[in-house]
């Protein structure tokens, strides 16, 4: 298991909390798709969120070795809709990759332009601090 720290950037009229928190519950839909979820549901999130406790930008917390069975009524759209930076063929190469498997692997569904940090590089950049 490989924890990363996968800091989100505010793009499209959206602030990191909001775009960090829609990615990991887009990706809890590709799962468990919105149209099957019961009233009361309290899981809707796939991955962890926090906040830096300076710059106030907010990370995903993934494991690169994390696989999502992806359910037949998933829907890529919204998910897509949160990476405007990317290319239209690599949202198309992403959304090949989710809708003609079964099962995705994490890893491949970083976006070319994320920044990645492992756990000591998180601590260096202040994300959390190591108690003494």
């Amino acid at each position: 298991m490989a924890t990363v720290l996968l800091p989100v950037q505010q793009r499209i009229n959206l602030t990191s909390q909001q775009r960090a928190e829609g990615i990991s519950a887009e990706l809890y839909n590709l799962q468990h798709p919105k149209v099957l979820h019961e009233q009361g549901q309290t899981t809707t999130k796939l991955l962890g969120t926090m906040q830096h406790p300076t710059t106030g930008q907010w990370a995903l917390i993934g494991d690169t070795e994390l696989v999502i069975r992806v359910h037949p009524m998933r829907d890529v759209t919204a998910l897509i809709s949160l990476f405007p930076q990317l290319s239209t063929e690599e949202r198309s190469m992403m959304t090949y990759y989710i809708t003609t498997n079964d099962v995705v692997e994490f890893q491949y569904l970083m976006p070319s332009d994320a920044e990645i940090l492992t756990e000591t590089e998180a601590i260096e950049a202040g994300w959390f601090t190591l108690e003494v």
